[in-house]
């Protein structure tokens, strides 16, 4: 077995042809086929049919694709978990960190406390950060949270606010004022770009919906605030934002609606913690 069989395999169903494929491997067509062919001999069966355009997969095919998306993961993930170790420095502050502070907040707030320390930043989503710090994959986390609905971990762990933040409803500023307002109507509801179900800040901004009453009209979707708050700078809808994230976008202005209060706290586990990141956990401590 040759794990470049099984790229070339995912590459196949991916493209949809060998000739899509082969060129996506910067492979020439023969020696693309030929790889295909001898996975085939190796599993002992046909994995494409061949016979239907475009290609689709036999059944041992396409247990073969679920298995092939595993191996590779996991494979891929060892080898990145080896070199990273490799490249780390030893002695390094690992800060679990979710996608918006990690752009908006951490490089000054690491500048100010902790400049002569090496760090490495695991940016995560921010319920995903949670977890890495309880199961000990980074020292300390920075992360937002909402007072007003707790997470139901923080009882398992230390705490202190760094900085406060706000969400709250932007759209761009047009000439005569902001491009879209609310609640909307049902007649006319309001372009709206969101978080995801699954991000931090999209539970947040659900919760405030079910007291706005406003009726909305999704257009885009997607965990990474900074692409929210880019989307709603073009004009394309209303998006509820992190203050700290909307102040670099002078075209976007806060709309009357639903808002809360965010912390911005940097969370420990209460277990001892390694030299070097106590180090830094004691220097915040006259910032909160």
């Amino acid at each position: 077995m040759d794990i470049a069989w099984l790229q070339s395999f995912l590459a196949l169903i991916e493209h949809g042809g060998f000739t899509a494929a082969a060129q996506a491997q910067r492979l020439s067509q023969p020696a693309f086929s030929r790889r295909i062919r001898s996975l085939e001999r190796w599993v002992g069966t046909e994995l494409i049919d061949r016979a239907t355009h475009p290609l689709t997969l036999t059944a041992a095919g396409e247990d073969l694709r679920v298995q092939a998306n595993h191996t590779l993961t996991g494979l891929f993930g060892v080898r990145d978990q080896v070199r990273s170790a490799q490249l780390t420095p030893e002695r390094a502050v690992r800060i679990g960190c979710g996608h918006t502070l990690a752009t908006h907040f951490f490089p000054r707030w690491w500048q100010r406390f902790a400049p002569g320390e090496h760090c490495v930043l695991v940016a995560a989503n921010t319920l995903d950060a949670y977890d890495s710090l309880l199961h000990g994959g980074c020292d300390l986390l920075l992360a937002h949270a909402d007072p007003g609905s707790p997470l139901g971990v923080e009882h398992e762990l230390d705490w202190r606010v760094l900085a406060t933040d706000r969400l709250a409803p932007y759209a761009r500023n047009g000439s005569s004022g902001p491009e879209f307002g609310l609640p909307g109507s049902a007649g006319d509801p309001v372009p709206f770009v969101s978080h995801g179900p699954g991000a931090f800040l999209g539970r947040i901004t659900d919760r405030l919906l079910g007291a706005e009453r406003a009726h909305l009209r999704p257009v885009v979707q997607s965990d990474l605030t900074a692409t929210l708050a880019e989307l709603s700078a073009s004009g394309l809808g209303i998006a509820w934002l992190p203050e700290i994230v909307a102040a670099g976008y002078p075209e976007l202005t806060e709309l009357h609606g639903a808002s809360t209060e965010l912390e911005i706290r940097l969370y420990r586990t209460r277990k001892p913690l390694r030299e070097q990141a106590a180090r830094v956990w004691l220097a915040t401590a006259d910032s909160s």
